[in-house]
């Protein structure tokens, strides 16, 4: 087996590992959601208090302080040994989480649910900074896809199994259940796998890294906020708050609204949003290997995909809302709500993962884990705040109107999308002047 073919397979085995951690970690983010009602008798909670303090204080601080503190997690991801610091992270949110089992008090979920956050954020800029230099821009989309899988097959199982066996076993299990695999894994991750070498797969560095040649860019001030000088960067930024209010709708609320509201009753209302995000898992991937497709005909046509897909994901996301209910009626189905949520996840879906990589693709690699840690916050942002919103409307207007409100912020997002059609070949071109300029320098030291 020639050199080559064994690093091959070590970085595969090195996705393969961190895509079951991604799995497990993330199978914690929407535990809470199918049993609302079942949380909010257990502390004694009325129907509004389960909306705005369930529903609305603990996304908030799950998201935003989590979002926060992975500034710094993002940091240090471009400064520090990522293997160690990946797997600090994993224990700092799997320890909450396996805590979250045991809760008596409001007080006590709630602080755990932030801890976790802080978890689930931070893993993002580590992840992303290590694919960075796994694998080389024409692959990226691809590994990117992979992981998005990961990472939604765990929200959705997660989410399966806290509806169906927090019905009968209690809500608290579940959360047991998810923590306990990533302590292994961790540690697995941590014993086995080598961390690759900044910048090892851009094409201007590649040779020279190979030769024994150390790249030696490194993050500071300057060169974070060089990070906001990236027209991209900051239409993504700006893109991700209104693009992620309609999801925070939709896994938090959703199954309680469907349940409760429209009459199908916890398991069914579960069953139909977990089949969505089945499908909202399966337009991420391949709305992600379509756009690495795209990229490599024209840059360009990437951003494009995203920002028509958005759009065109507000009309099918409309009647999944306002779909009749079906209160008294004995056996309903949920065929029709069904069919119009796996159009409206899969066409939406479609953006998430070409995010990243389009932003993988922008910016260099020691100021990967930065970038995605402001990404992460300002995703964070539009999930914490968006049931926080969507809460306090409705205490206003009622479920329905605040809902048909969020759906609506994806207009706001397609159009922004739109625009980085513009920006993102110019930002791709100046980071490839900048790497070269760097070789340039690797070989006159």
């Amino acid at each position: 087996m020639t050199m080559s073919n064994t690093n091959e397979w070590k970085n595969l085995y090195a996705v393969i590992l961190i895509a079951l951690i991604t799995v497990f970690l993330f199978a914690d983010q929407n535990l809470m959601a199918p049993n609302l009602t079942q949380i909010a008798h257990d502390f004694g909670f009325s129907d509004v208090e389960r909306d705005v303090k369930l529903g609305g204080h603990i996304p908030l601080a799950f998201w935003v302080i989590g979002g926060l503190v992975t500034l710094f997690i993002g940091y240090l991801t471009d400064l520090v040994s990522r293997k160690k610091l990946f797997v600090a992270v994993i224990f700092i949110g799997e320890i909450p989480c396996f805590l979250t089992g045991f809760v008596e008090t409001y007080t006590q979920l709630f602080w755990l649910r932030a801890l976790t956050g802080v978890a689930i954020g931070g893993i993002i800029p580590l992840t992303y900074s290590l694919i960075g230099d796994y694998f080389p821009a024409r692959s990226r989309a691809a590994a990117v896809a992979w992981l998005g899988l990961a990472l939604g097959i765990g929200i959705g199982g997660g989410q399966m199994l806290a509806g169906f066996i927090g019905s009968e076993y209690g809500w608290r299990l579940p959360f047991i259940i998810v923590a306990v695999p990533n302590f292994v894994l961790g540690l697995l991750f941590l014993t086995t796998i080598e961390e690759p070498a900044r910048g090892r797969t851009e094409e201007s560095l590649k040779k020279l890294i190979e030769m024994g040649d150390v790249y030696t860019g490194r993050i500071n001030w300057s060169e974070y906020w060089n990070i906001f000088k990236i027209k991209t960067n900051i239409l993504v930024f700006l893109q991700s708050i209104p693009g992620c209010i309609p999801w925070g709708m939709l896994f938090v609320f959703l199954i309680d609204f469907y349940a409760q509201d429209k009459g199908y009753g916890v398991e069914s209302a579960t069953l139909l949003i977990t089949i969505i995000g089945a499908f909202a898992i399966l337009g991420s991937f391949i709305g992600a290997l379509i756009g690495g497709y795209l990229y490599n005909k024209k840059s360009k046509y990437l951003p494009m995909l995203c920002g028509t897909a958005t759009l065109l994901g507000v009309i099918p996301m409309a009647l999944l809302i306002n779909y009749p209910g079906v209160k008294g009626v004995e056996n309903p189905s949920i065929i029709g709500p069904l069919i119009i949520g796996i159009i409206a996840g899969f066409i939406v879906a479609i953006t998430s993962q070409n995010m990243k990589t389009i932003l993988l693709n922008v910016n260099a690699p020691e100021t990967r884990g930065s970038i995605f840690s402001l990404f992460n916050l300002t995703d964070a942002l539009g999930t914490g705040l968006g049931p926080f919103i969507v809460s306090s409307l409705i205490r206003v207007f009622g479920r329905p109107v605040a809902f048909n409100i969020a759906n609506l912020t994806w207009v706001i997002c397609g159009i922004i999308l739109l625009s980085i059609a513009i920006t993102f070949p110019k930002d791709e071109m100046e980071l490839s002047k900048l790497l070269s300029q760097r070789a340039e320098k690797m070989v006159s030291r």
